[in-house]
């Protein structure tokens, strides 16, 4: 009898396993834009608490005035710069493809070149290129679907910095009662460490975007704004981002001249060192890190299983994943040590909490 339950248990724990995991298949996309809403309030959060400290506002309030800070910000940025970005946006998918049978030109020339790939047709040597405009396309049909992702990650963000505590409250009611308190402290501890990365990350784009648009205009590489904005927004896909990014100003560079490819690919190189090694570090010092090789082998598994949407987010997810489990294990171990020691010593357990404080 006992072993019949013990079987059953199994099976129901394995039904629900798979369960989960199709559920979580089948509503990836949605998951993920509710994981965005959830990083942007963690934002949100600290930008109030920073106005609050400095200001002796009410949190309530700083929150407030974060809010429509942000609002107004982005209503100012669509009003002055949306017509030029929309313009070079439109000059990018006309002229990227014509870049691109540029410099396959200019490789055919090559004698080396030449005996290596043959000389294909004019059909063959533009599926390239037709391919591109193509999904470039297909890109500005998704546009009313990436505007409302926006809003619903707006909303959620909001919601989500005024009231912390009540989703807290909410994964507490769910979990057993032995496990609530740990995984309280799992959850808090990776929201610091998630905002921390994302402080790096956003100083990072900024960094990254501003920098590139004075680089680009001082090299007159055309659309310059656009491919400036698209370098600061792709920093925040960490290794891959820089290298994407690198890839069309590179190859309109190389329309002009070869030299002036050269010099934009030297450009980025230089800023994504500063970036990775200097300044990334200094202002997440004490954030989690991960080695290159697991940050890339995340982003490849995410991209295989979602797409760039799981691309863009798997190294906040690995952030969030391997700080509760190892905030999980922690507190596992002490309170293990809580009850050996309190066997041993009715002063020991008040020790461990004072450890596990301190840490």
């Amino acid at each position: 009898m006992p072993r019949a339950r013990t079987t059953a248990r199994t099976v129901a724990l394995a039904i629900g396993a798979v369960a989960l995991a199709a559920f979580v298949v089948l509503t990836s996309r949605v998951l993920l834009v509710l994981f965005a809403g959830v990083l942007f309030a963690l934002v949100l959060r600290a930008c109030a608490c920073f106005v609050a400290r400095h200001t002796r506002l009410p949190l309530a309030l700083s929150l407030a005035v974060v809010s429509l800070a942000v609002v107004g910000a982005a209503v100012s940025t669509v009003v002055a710069a949306a017509p030029s970005i929309v313009e070079q946006t439109s000059a990018l998918r006309r002229d990227l493809p014509r870049a691109m049978n540029v410099l396959r030109e200019r490789l055919r020339r090559e004698p080396l070149v030449a005996q290596t790939v043959g000389s294909p047709d004019a059909s063959k040597a533009t599926a390239p290129a037709e391919k591109l405009a193509t999904g470039a396309v297909a890109a500005v049909g998704t546009t009313v679907e990436v505007l409302g992702a926006l809003v619903v990650v707006f909303f959620v963000g909001v919601y989500g910095a005024a009231q912390p505590e009540a989703y807290e409250r909410a994964l507490r009611a769910i979990l057993p009662n032995r496990h609530r308190d740990r995984a309280s402290r799992a959850a808090r501890e990776a929201a610091r460490e998630l905002t921390r990365w994302l402080v790096g990350r956003l100083v990072a784009m900024l960094f990254v975007g501003v920098t590139c648009g004075v680089a680009f205009a001082v090299l007159h590489v055309p659309l310059a704004l656009t491919l400036a904005v698209l370098a600061g927004l792709l920093t925040f896909v960490e290794y891959v981002g820089a290298v994407a990014s690198a890839i069309p100003p590179v190859l309109l560079a190389y329309t002009e001249s070869p030299v002036t490819a050269l010099w934009v690919l030297v450009v980025f190189t230089v800023l994504h060192v500063i970036e990775g090694y200097v300044l990334t570090p200094l202002l997440a010092r004490a954030a989690v890190h991960f080695p290159p090789a697991i940050t890339l082998a995340s982003q490849v598994l995410m991209a295989a299983l979602v797409g760039p949407l799981g691309l863009t987010f798997s190294t906040p997810l690995l952030v969030v994943v391997v700080t509760a489990v190892r905030t999980w294990r922690r507190e596992a171990t002490d309170e293990d040590e809580d009850r050996a020691g309190g066997e041993a010593s009715p002063t020991a357990p008040a020790s461990a909490r004072l450890r596990r404080s301190a840490s």
